[in-house]
């Protein structure tokens, strides 16, 4: 049996980012192949990323963060089956618990 990959997801509030920056950094982000998952909002100064730790090592991700001042406010390790069930919407996850 394989072992399940995890991938790493962090949250993040920024003392400064403007929303033009936010969305800049959030594409550049998104075409990466390391990145699952992620959502910068310049206007609340909030993000977070769900990302492959080995091929992208989370110093060189805040490296990229750094003039925005980030602080991680929160940090865990999840497994791709954690990320897909928490991108089920409301319907689809109590559909799948009442099919049990």
């Amino acid at each position: 049996m394989p072992m399940e990959r995890k991938l790493k997801f962090i949250k993040l509030k920024f003392s400064k980012i403007a929303p033009q920056d936010a969305m800049d950094l959030q594409y550049k982000l998104s075409v990466n192949s390391a990145t699952y998952r992620v959502f910068i909002n310049g206007y609340s100064k909030t993000g977070m990323i769900v990302f492959d730790e080995g091929k992208l090592p989370k110093e060189e991700l805040l490296r990229m963060f750094s003039s925005h001042e980030p602080e991680i406010t929160e940090e865990k390790e999840i497994t791709i089956e954690e990320l897909i069930n928490s991108s089920m919407s409301w319907k689809n996850v109590m559909g799948e618990i009442l099919s049990q």
